[in-house]
This record gives structure tokens, sequence and C-alpha cells, in this order.
């Protein structure tokens, strides 16, 4: 305040500026312009401050509108009706649905609200009929008032059994038909269940065991109509375990060990055996399951070192393997070890084949014993779920199944020696 004094000349300025008004009079005009100068340079940085802040802020706008995502597109209405084939199973319908639905709403649609969707099925009585030829005159009249695009239409069938009445074991197929408003129709199947790779599901009781099987086919249909399926339900697993037991209760019964009825001729052939000079192995067992879908050829396994002994003298390492054979194609479909080739382990006194095998009511559940162990197998994971010692380092025996009540036991009758006992348990 006191320099613009003094630069004005106003009374009682101070400093280099104040004089006399009349003889500092050139001084203070001369002070007065570079003041307005400076006035106008510091307005024309700000001005050029102010549209520079408005310019980035601008591009930060229009980088943010970019950034943004778009509004998301109104998705697509859709129908979904489901149909049992065997009127026994039309309690299972709104399950296939429900889990139809979840997978549309993940994929991007919107199925319509369960009153309408059922309105609809009501009242199109012919879309039950899986062979019935859809129109689009028929799709407005029908379906018109819901607004919908396309109408998912699924009918399905499943069936349960009871191994060895110890469980329950389903499988289930369903067929998707998808109908757009022109009437263009896109068929779908889910992958046949109940073999090796999409085994069946199995549960403690029949409802649990056919509602797996029955999401699992949605969930494999689903993919072949090119569908999300973000989380695929598990297949539900049991295993079967073996516990000792000194002998089967009082009154128990000896029954067939269940095999396939008429398995084709030379099916043991399809087994990849190793038949080098070598390195070979010998059939010593062979079993049929009972739904005929697949057979087993146990062996003896050799491998002759000629050099391992010392000078001029062979050495020999013995295995077991189980080769499973599908016998609707035929061919070997795994080989599983009871016995790796090599030596003998820490206890181990009787031969390393396979001297007897089984099926425990089903293609997935495999018992196999050698001379030195007894063990459980579950042929679609490819791993053991049980194993016990044997007595006796047996050659040569075979397998008794024996039942008493709601129980199952089994027997390892050797050629030579006593017999072991086992009680089949369904295990976790």
């Amino acid at each position: 305040m006191e320099g613009l004094r003094a630069l004005l000349g106003r009374p009682g300025a101070t400093g280099p500026w104040a004089g006399s008004s009349r003889a500092g009079r050139p001084a203070r005009v001369a002070n007065l312009a570079r003041l307005v100068h400076l006035a106008h340079v510091a307005r024309r940085r700000l001005a050029a401050g102010a549209a520079a802040a408005t310019t980035a802020a601008t591009a930060a706008m229009a980088a943010l509108a970019l950034a943004w995502p778009a509004p998301a597109a109104p998705a697509e209405r859709v129908a979904v009706a489901v149909y049992a084939d065997d009127p026994s199973l039309r309690r299972y319908e709104r399950a296939v649905q429900a889990r139809l639905e979840e997978i549309l709403a993940d994929s991007g649609f919107e199925p319509l609200d369960e009153a309408k969707a059922k309105a609809l099925r009501d009242n199109w009585v012919e879309l039950a009929n899986p062979g019935h030829l859809i129109t689009a005159e028929e799709i407005v009249a029908q379906a018109g008032r819901y607004d919908v695009k396309r109408i998912f239409r699924a009918g399905f069938t499943a069936g349960q059994t009871q191994p060895l009445g110890l469980y329950h074991s389903a499988t289930a197929q369903v067929q998707l038909r998808v109908i757009d408003g022109q009437a263009r129709v896109k068929a779908s199947a889910s992958v046949p269940m109940g073999t090796r790779g999409f085994a069946g599901s199995d549960a403690t009781t029949a409802d649990a065991a056919l509602v797996n099987a029955l999401q699992r086919a949605v969930d494999s249909v689903a993919e072949a109509a090119s569908l999300k399926v973000l989380a695929p339900a598990s297949a539900r697993s049991l295993a079967l375990v073996l516990e000792p037991i000194a002998q089967p209760p009082a009154g128990a019964e000896a029954v067939p060990w269940p095999a396939a009825a008429s398995p084709p001729a030379g099916w043991e052939k399809s087994a990849r055996l190793l038949e080098e000079r070598w390195r070979n192995e010998s059939v010593r067992c062979t079993t049929t399951s009972p739904d005929g879908g697949m057979g087993v050829v146990g062996t003896l396994a050799q491998h002759i070192d000629r050099f391992g002994g010392g000078v001029g003298t062979p050495s020999r390492n013995y295995g077991g393997y189980a080769h499973v054979v599908d016998l609707k194609e035929p061919r070997e479909l795994v080989r599983l070890a009871l016995h790796e080739v090599g030596p003998r382990a820490s206890g181990e006194s009787g031969t390393s084949a396979v001297i007897a095998c089984g099926f425990l009511g089903a293609w997935r559940h495999l018992v196999v014993a050698s001379g030195n162990r007894i063990a459980c197998i579950d042929v679609e994971r490819g791993r053991e779920t049980c194993s016990l010692p044997l007595p006796g380092a047996p050659e040569k025996a075979a397998l008794q199944l024996w039942q008493a009540g709601g129980e199952r036991f089994v027997e390892l009758r050797p050629e030579k020696g006593a017999s072991s006992f086992f009680r089949v348990v369904v295990g976790r």
C-alpha cells in the first residue's frame, strides 16, 4: 500500500518515489504505466492458465467418458418349459427348470418369472409334445403376450439303481430345443451318462442321486448349446471299502458274484498286455461288470534284466495289473496297478499277480487281490479306496459274495488254506 501511494504521489508517501507533486509527476506517470502493463501481463497469464486448466479438465472428462462402460443393453427375455419323459419323474421338473434358468441368467438372458412361465406352459399344451412342429404364428399366439424372444424347451429322462442294495446310483439325459421368434429350432443333447469319464451320481438316497444326475445333465446340454456354465455341478460319489471280519453272521447266504450275462466273445484280447521277450504279462483272472459295460483282465507282469544279477545271471522283477476294458467297443480304458513291477516291499511274501478280481455291483467299484493284499478300486477315478493285507500268501484264489439282510460280505477263497472274510461298507 505504501508503494502504491508513492507511485501516485499521494500525501504521506515515503520512499524513493516520494517528492513534491510537480517535480515527481513524470516519474509517477511512468511508474503508473509500468503498473498497468504488469496488471495486463498478470491478467493474460491468468487467462492462459484458466484456458489450460479448462483444456485439461475437458480432456479428463473425455477420457472418463471413454473409460466408463456404456449402458448395458436390456437382457433378452426368454421362456423355459421343462417336461419329464416319464410321468413318475414329474416331481423333478422344478429342479431341472431352476438349474436351466440359473444358467440362462448367467448367460445374459432374462427368464420369465415362475408364475408367467407356468401359465405359458399350461396354456401351450402342444409344447409338451417333442415332435410337434411349431410355427411362427403359434409362437405369436401363445408367447406374444410375454414378449419373449426365445423358448427353451427341455425334456429329460432319468433312472436309478441300487447296487448290492448298499447305495443309489442315478443317470440322466436331457434334450434341449431352442426356438426363436421365426420358429427356427436348434437341438442339443447331454452327454450319455454312466460311462467312465461321465459316471452316474451316487448317494445314500434315490432323490439325492437323481437330482445331482439331472443337474449334471443340464450342465452338459447347456455347454452343448453354447451357454455359460459358471459353476458346474460336481458328481456325487461314494466309496466302497472292506472291513475284515472273522466270518459272516449266522444265516448269511452265498450269492453268485454279479457279472455280465453274455459278454462279447474274445473281449479279453482287447487288453493291451506286454508281449515282449523280456517284458511280458500272463493272464491270472478275468471278470465283467453286471451291466455288461466293462471287463477286467488281471495279470502277472514279469520284467527280466539279463545282466541285473551279475555276469551271465539275469534278474527278475514282478508286478500285478488290472486292465479295464470297455466291452461295448471293445478297447482298453486304463491299466490299474496293484503291484508295480519291482522288488517286493517289506513284509510281502506272496505273488504280486492279480489272482482274483470282481466288480462290486457296478462297474465303478472293483475288488482285486494278490498274494499279499486285497484292495478296492474306484475305476472312475483310478484310485484305491481301501487296502488290507492278506495272510497265507495264496497263489490262486476266487471271490465269493455273501448276503445277510441288508449287508454284503466278500470272501477270498484261496486254493489252499483258510478263507478271509470282509464286510462291504459304504465310505465317504
